[in-house]
């Protein structure tokens, strides 16, 4: 066994356990599976499989919402210049998605209970579709966190 001495110990950004793209994928991951968990246990909305899910969590939050928008747009510098952005993007493909499931996919279903008063299909999918731009907002939060990047300090870049 080597004995680095104290330096070895030290965790600086070229010796991460994770990446943070890794980080911002897990993160987007796991604010998925909250998500679809509060949202089966509050009846709001029902899927035609488990795999569809699954397949929610993985791709739209884990590899659209977390890696390709929190990690693209967020995940290079610090936050504070990209809020704005992230939440824009966040929302925008959320509004594609939510709209193409509704009009096309039908992968999931919109229970008759009232979505924080709102009670048509259309206005719950507008409205959640708004509400996807806090995904990446919170990934990249919550990956750097993870990691130990900057988060709302200038860019060193």
């Amino acid at each position: 066994m080597t004995d680095h001495g104290p330096e070895a110990a030290k965790l600086t950004p070229e010796t991460r356990q994770v990446s943070l793209p890794l980080a911002c994928f897990i993160s987007a991951m796991a604010l998925g599976l909250a998500v679809e968990a509060a949202a089966a246990a509050l009846g709001l909305w029902r899927y035609r499989s488990g795999a569809l899910v699954l397949a929610n969590i993985v791709l739209a939050f884990g590899l659209i919402q977390g890696f390709g928008i929190g990690w693209v747009i967020g995940g290079r510098g610090a936050l504070r210049g990209v809020f704005p952005v992230l939440f824009m993007v966040g929302a925008l493909v959320g509004l594609l998605l939510e709209g193409l499931n509704l009009y096309w996919l039908h992968a999931w279903t919109f229970s008759d209970r009232p979505l924080l008063g709102i009670r048509r299909p259309i206005d719950k999918a507008a409205f959640l579709g708004v509400a996807w731009g806090f995904a990446p907002l919170s990934t990249v939060f919550l990956a750097k966190i993870l990691v130990g990047g900057p988060l709302l300090a200038a860019s060193a870049t």
